[in-house]
């Protein structure tokens, strides 16, 4: 067959062809745009195992008979061998893309995912949740509770001041409300995606859009007020 070193984009039309190559298949299903660092990630393992690995691209949003293999958090990536699934991870990141597609090559043993456990804990125990580019989708976007995202740096005075009341209000609302924290340095996709201008602003979230934003260090009353209007019509 041929020699494939680029992602192959594949979707319900051609997933059955892909999956059949005869080759171990690391499918990566994503919605609507896949996180730049995340798909150089694709990119250099499919010409680094070129031969030996078809690396494909699903958009779960455009391509609903194939997402139905994924009712997780996305991205996720699902490994293939002999067209049987041999793996599952949710909201990857480019290291554990490496790992997970060493494990389908038999190069490492199988990862332990760490991360969205540790950001549950986080929440349920009324502290901030610490967000990335390539996590927002599964803490933000499908979290069951409304969330208020904190998009800060720091270097930033006022997002500074304005942390101790989030963390306040974290406490609070443990369980009603997540509060989470997006570093825009570190994560420059999510600010430019909502179009974020100046910092700090919080976007506030319910069922994964936005109700609400505030831009600048507002006063903890105020803030209070406005995320309580949020929980009252949840």
């Amino acid at each position: 067959m041929a020699r494939f070193d680029m992602p192959l984009n594949t979707n319900d039309q051609s997933i059955d062809r892909v999956l059949n190559s005869g080759l171990p298949v690391a499918l990566v299903l994503y919605s609507g745009s896949l996180d730049a660092a995340l798909d150089e990630a694709l990119r250099q393992v499919a010409k680094a195992d070129a031969g030996q690995l078809l690396v494909a691209r699903l958009d779960a949003q455009a391509n609903p008979r194939a997402a139905a293999q994924n009712s997780g958090p996305l991205p996720a990536l699902i490994g293939y061998r002999d067209g049987q699934e041999t793996d599952r991870a949710a909201v990857i990141t480019p290291s554990s893309f490496r790992a997970h597609v060493d494990y389908l090559l038999g190069r490492g043993s199988r990862p332990v995912e760490l991360e969205p456990v540790r950001a549950q804990a986080a929440a349920a125990s009324g502290k901030p949740v610490v967000v990335t580019d390539a996590t927002f989708q599964a803490e933000v976007v499908n979290s069951d509770l409304p969330v208020v995202v904190d998009l800060w740096a720091p270097w930033c005075t006022p997002c500074r001041m304005i942390a101790p009341v989030l963390e306040k209000l974290a406490k609070e609302y443990a369980g009603q409300m997540k509060i989470a924290k997006v570093n825009v340095d570190e994560n420059p996709r999510t600010s430019s995606q909502f179009n974020v201008r100046s910092i700090p602003t919080l976007l506030v979230f319910r069922d994964g859009k936005i109700v609400d934003r505030v831009v600048g260090a507002a006063p903890e009353p105020a803030l209070r007020q406005r995320l309580q209007s949020v929980l009252a019509v949840h």
